[in-house]
């Protein structure tokens, strides 16, 4: 049963600090995520090898030193999980340093957990979506829950001044929330592709704590400066599809891409806004920004045949069209919604579609162009 696609979804209402918050994701999905690092053969074939070495040691000790002066607060909330989960902190670490450990310890290619994903954002003027199908390797099937929690600190926290964060997202089985799709109480809904460049960076700040960081801003000026994240910059890469609900005039959606930089203490970004009447598709290649992506990259591949499926479809304008195409599978290859197979062994887990009139965001187990969403959510804003 554990390999099937169960339509189920489990959430949690945390509140308290960031360590308080992470454990009682991890008492509370502690199963799921002592599950997941069993099963993750990403985990125990690459990353722990990886870090037993010594050359991977280092990179995780100055990485973990980094986080620690920039980040404390989402360093401590893994603290929390992995106390709250009964699992040692350097797996659930090692997790998020995905690529920037392996792919500088022995240059290697192995797939992480979120290995695609696309994301489709449409305005009419009178209707917005976006729509999102999460797509990872097959083990996390059945090992994501959604987190709903309101974080408070005494004192701000981190490189941002955090004192306050409110928000709901869906996490995989014990990683930080942000990395998939989620919103904050301030009005700032996204969702996460993940992207390949061939190089990435160590000394630099892991994509997942960026993402992370997302969940915490008020504006789109905040959310454009913790992506450029300066002085250090991000040390992989990733593509981010948002928009704030509050704003005032006409709908827009940002899509940015982030590349790491050798050449600058900041991230590489480029920005795309869409208005009324337009609409974008973002999966996992650059689109704009000029990057040498890793050769081979599954990524690449299957977001080439993504795009040459769009371009046959309807200019989409409602929900339905979004509906239909995320849940399309007319390439025989490398479709939108995934079942794994060969050579696309990546599982679409779940897809979500936010309706940024009605203010909803719908969440699909099963194919959302053949199914009804398994729960309704209403944004809950400030």
């Amino acid at each position: 049963m554990d390999n099937e696609r169960r339509n189920c979804l489990p959430v949690i209402h945390t509140s308290g600090t960031y360590y308080e918050v992470g454990f009682d994701i991890g008492k509370t999905f502690r199963h799921i995520i002592q599950d997941f690092l069993t099963i993750s053969d990403a985990l125990n074939n690459e990353l722990i090898p990886a870090f037993e070495a010594p050359e991977g040691k280092q990179i995780y000790n100055e990485s973990l030193l980094q986080l620690e002066e920039n980040f404390p607060q989402y360093v401590n909330e893994i603290r929390g999980t992995a106390d709250g989960a009964d699992v040692p902190f350097h797996k659930l670490l090692l997790l998020h340093l995905d690529q920037t450990l392996l792919m500088n310890f022995k240059k290697s290619d192995a797939p992480m957990a979120s290995t695609g994903c696309s994301t489709v954002c449409v305005t009419t003027g009178e209707q917005a979506f976006l729509g999102h199908t999460e797509d990872a390797l097959p083990e996390a099937l059945n090992h994501c829950y959604i987190v709903n929690a309101h974080i408070r600190e005494n004192e701000p926290q981190g490189k941002w001044k955090v004192q306050e964060e409110e928000f709901s997202a869906i996490c995989y089985a014990g990683h930080l929330p942000g990395f998939c799709m989620g919103y904050n109480h301030h009005g700032l809904l996204y969702s996460i592709n993940i992207l390949t460049p061939a190089k990435v960076l160590t000394k630099k700040t892991p994509r997942h704590f960026l993402a992370r960081a997302l969940l915490s801003a008020q504006s789109l000026e905040k959310a454009q400066a913790i992506l450029r994240d300066r002085p250090i910059g991000s040390s992989d890469g990733f593509s981010v599809n948002m928009t704030f609900i509050k704003q005032e005039g006409d709908r827009l959606f940002h899509n940015v891409e982030v590349a790491p930089s050798t050449n600058e203490d900041e991230s590489n970004l480029s920005i795309l806004t869409i208005g009324p009447g337009e609409h974008l598709l973002h999966c996992n290649k650059y689109l704009r920004l000029k990057v040498d992506e890793a050769p081979g990259s599954l990524a690449v591949e299957s977001s080439c045949h993504r795009h040459d499926t769009f371009a046959k479809f309807v200019k989409p304008k409602c929900c339905n069209d979004v509906k239909c195409l995320l849940g399309d599978q007319s390439d025989a290859i490398f479709s939108f919604f995934r079942e794994g197979g060969d050579p696309d062994f990546v599982k679409t887990i779940c897809t979500g579609i936010f309706d940024c009139v009605n203010l909803t965001w719908s969440i699909y187990i099963k194919n959302p162009a053949k199914s009804e969403p398994l729960v309704v959510i209403p944004l809950q804003l400030q």
